[in-house]
């Protein structure tokens, strides 16, 4: 990656987790399923919804670290979040959640249907 992370990037990636839990927990199939089936369902749509709304290598990549960074240890935590690697305290734009809204939601349905095949 040519880029150091933000807390744009974790905030952009947390986004995305909740708003595919969100739609996920409409679903009983998926409130079936064992916690590590569903966090695994969870996880790769998430990726997959990350994949289809960017372009740019280096913020999938960014975006797909932090998504994924839950499963650090405090050890492996301290090394990725040193400045060398991360820029935290950027200012949020003031319609960031909008601009997440228009970029996300529309693919995390469309994901999510597709995954528990229902027709839109």
């Amino acid at each position: 990656m040519s880029r150091k992370r933000t807390n744009l990037d974790t905030s952009e990636a947390n986004f995305v987790y909740v708003h595919v839990l969100l739609e996920l927990n409409k679903f009983e199939e998926f409130n079936k399923l064992f916690i590590t089936e569903r966090n695994k369902l969870t996880d790769e749509i998430c990726l997959s919804v990350i994949d289809k709304a960017n372009k740019n290598e280096d913020d999938k990549e960014a975006l797909k670290f932090e998504l994924l960074s839950y499963k650090l240890s405090d050890e492996e935590k301290k090394k990725y979040y040193n400045p060398g690697n991360y820029i935290d305290n950027l200012p949020k734009p003031e319609n960031f959640n909008k601009l997440l809204e228009e970029k996300y939601l529309g693919i995390i349905k469309e994901t999510v249907k597709e995954k528990f095949k229902v027709s839109a």
